[in-house]
């Protein structure tokens, strides 16, 4: 794989002013705010979540991507010395407020790079980490997609997806991507009424217009507007006639080409499936965030899951290798795929001893019940694993070759069809696993 792809851990640094973590996602530096303003700082778990959104949108194996295009648009971000700026809850919940001239290090850091809004780790009015699954995703995949658009796009395609003025006015920005914004004006597919207080003409505002149709013209394209926009509706801002390919190809047509032709040969459609994964409702999804290196990143707080907030916790995703750490670590089965050889992940360094745990999602499993107690046993002969097979333990470890099985059809031969269970993960090294290794994410 290009150098182009490689990732960092989340780590801690003091060259950002009050952003104190960072990490490294294809050149482009996310940022979390440190205790300022009167806020907690970013988790580590949820700058791994934000991680992993670019990672979706910017996979390197997803179909219809042109490879050449893609490197071009990330090294836009480098080039452009691009930082995604994360917080906790909103921008005039920080007080004194962040660009008050009162925080130490937040001019020097924003004038040495360029950035377009935050990403914000959602909270309920009372403080708490309750938003539902599908505001979060649109939190993040809004902001991530103002930051590709401003930056990585007009570098793959510098005269189609323009944004810059030759005279410092809006009127003067040409190009396909100010036409289609035009278009879709004029034919009542998008309004930008909503932006007029901040008219004055300028190129600064007319790109502000821009990423925020392109946001709307994405989320429509992808049919994402009704799944995870809260109220289901954009509207007025983008309307609810055009939440189609058809629909926006009839009246907004360069749009529709400019989606089609550009953005979607650099920016993948994210799979819903890890979408829902790691944004449940509560802040209950685990990122998965996987460094180029292997590591996760370090410890996760306000998951809401069963996890241990002093514990690493690594996500399988299907035939990962999931490599513990020193100290206690959470591996967690969250992610519905066919149980098989081929899918299963690898554990590797499983110490019951440091407190390490299986963590497992009902999801995973229509033979699943969150209000039940998991069932386990385990066995070290190939006939005592034939005889648990047949009996209606959830779980059973067959400890000769560290394979651990969900069996999905309780007491019937074998495990269950492909969707019910059958291989879940083998631990590497053949550890010792007892049942209260395991347990539900809550």
């Amino acid at each position: 794989m290009s150098s182009a792809y490689k990732t960092s851990a989340v780590e801690n640094t003091s060259k950002y002013g009050p952003f104190t973590k960072m990490v490294d996602v294809y050149g482009l530096k996310i940022l979390g705010l440190g205790n300022v303003g009167g806020q907690p700082q970013v988790s580590t778990e949820f700058l791994n979540k934000t991680a992993e959104t670019f990672k979706l949108l910017l996979d390197p194996n997803a179909a219809g991507i042109n490879k050449k295009s893609r490197e071009k648009a990330l090294k836009g971000l480098t080039s452009y010395n691009v930082i995604q700026r994360v917080g906790v809850g909103e921008y005039h919940e920080y007080s004194p407020i962040l660009d008050s001239g009162k925080i130490s290090g937040w001019d020097e850091v924003n004038d040495k790079h360029h950035q377009t809004d935050f990403i914000w780790h959602l909270r309920s009015n009372g403080g708490t980490y309750t938003p539902s699954g599908t505001r979060q995703i649109t939190e993040n995949l809004e902001h991530a997609l103002h930051t590709i658009t401003q930056f990585a796009l007009p570098a793959a395609f510098p005269k189609e997806m323009n944004i810059s003025s030759k005279n410092g006015k809006a009127s003067g920005i040409s190009g396909d991507l100010y036409k289609a914004l035009r278009e879709a004006i004029a034919n009542g597919v998008y309004d930008d009424s909503d932006y007029s207080h901040i008219d004055d003409g300028s190129d600064d505002y007319a790109q502000a217009v821009l990423r925020e149709y392109l946001f709307c013209l994405t989320y429509a394209e992808w049919g994402f507007t009704k799944k995870y926009v809260e109220g289901k509706s954009l509207a007025p801002e983008w309307s609810d006639a055009h939440l189609t390919p058809a629909a926006i190809k009839r009246d907004n047509p360069i749009g529709h080409r400019i989606f089609e032709d550009y953005l979607s040969k650099v920016i993948s459609k994210p799979s819903e499936a890890r979408l829902q994964s790691i944004f449940k409702d509560g802040d209950r999804g685990v990122s998965g965030y996987q460094s180029s290196s292997g590591s996760s990143g370090g410890s996760t707080t306000n998951t809401g899951s069963s996890a241990n907030s002093s514990s690493d916790v690594i996500s399988g995703q299907g035939r990962k290798k999931l490599n513990g750490k020193a100290g206690a670590t959470d591996f967690i089965f969250e992610t519905r795929e066919a149980f098989s050889k081929k899918n299963a992940d690898q554990v590797l360094g499983f110490k019951g001893s440091e407190s390490d745990r299986i963590l497992i999602d009902p999801i995973i499993s229509n033979s699943l019940t969150a209000n039940s107690k998991l069932s386990f046993a385990s066995t070290k002969s190939k006939k005592g694993l034939k005889q648990l097979a047949l009996k209606d333990y959830d779980l059973i470890y067959f400890e000769k070759k560290g394979q651990l099985f969900l069996n999905g059809n309780g007491t019937g031969k074998g495990y269950g069809d492909s969707d019910e269970g059958g291989l879940l993960a083998i631990l590497k090294g053949k550890p010792s696993l007892k049942a209260t290794d395991i347990a539900f994410v809550d």
